[in-house]
């Protein structure tokens, strides 16, 4: 297997770590938040420069329902990708503070809050679409058959076990409001274990991950013949 696909998923889990840290904002400081958020803006460059063949090929072939499905989500993240990243530097209070761009008003505070809860839930939802290409893969490395209980029955458990734990914690935490731009204010419990928050906000990202994984099992390949 090409070394490209072993560099490819080690920048995938890097920019995971990524993305659940910056959710920790009231856990460091705001200048490792921007350091963090600059790391995740280079890797998200790359990683789309990796895959630009894709874009290469959108004027190719035919789009079925799954393929419409996959190429509107990415344009969609793509575009929330762009609105964080931008309210965040106009937010910069340190790497780019002195910049005559710099604002701190209410309305881009608001812009970069909602973008980057929702940006959390796309880029689960897009790792779902491509969860079975990475267990296969995966499965590939560590030499793992797909038929014993291990991968047909253990680890499909323990999915389902951190998702519905995940859904417990996106209602206890209270995050739909955010999604909906419905909250002025961030609440910051900056007493909070970190180990917890970032357990929850794992399980979050398995939620809507594995959760796409089955519906678009369901919906697109239950009946396909194998």
């Amino acid at each position: 297997m090409p070394k490209k696909y072993y560099f490819q998923i080690g920048q995938d889990v890097v920019l995971t770590i990524l993305l659940l840290s910056l959710t920790g904002y009231h856990l460091f400081e705001e200048v490792t938040h921007e350091w963090v958020g600059l790391g995740f803006f280079a890797l998200v460059l790359l990683h789309i420069g990796l895959n630009f063949w894709w874009i290469k090929k959108l004027n190719q072939g035919e789009f079925d329902a799954y393929r419409m499905v996959k190429t509107g989500l990415n344009f969609v993240l793509f575009f929330v990708f762009l609105t964080a990243c931008i309210s965040g530097i106009l937010l910069s209070k340190h790497i780019f503070a002195e910049f005559p761009f710099h604002l701190t008003d209410d309305f881009t505070r608001k812009i970069h809050m909602l973008s980057t809860h929702w940006i959390q839930i796309i880029i689960a939802i897009h790792l779902g679409l491509h969860w079975k290409t990475l267990a296969d893969f995966l499965a590939q490395i560590l030499r793992w058959d797909l038929n014993k209980p291990l991968t047909k029955w253990i680890l499909p458990t323990i999915w389902t076990m951190l998702s519905v734990y995940g859904l417990w914690a996106f209602i206890g935490r209270d995050l739909f409001p955010y999604l909906m731009n419905q909250v002025d204010f961030a609440f910051f419990d900056k007493a909070e274990s970190k180990a917890i928050f970032y357990f929850d906000y794992f399980a979050m990202l398995i939620l809507f991950a594995y959760s796409t994984r089955v519906l678009v099992w369901l919906i697109f390949f239950k009946n396909e013949k194998k």
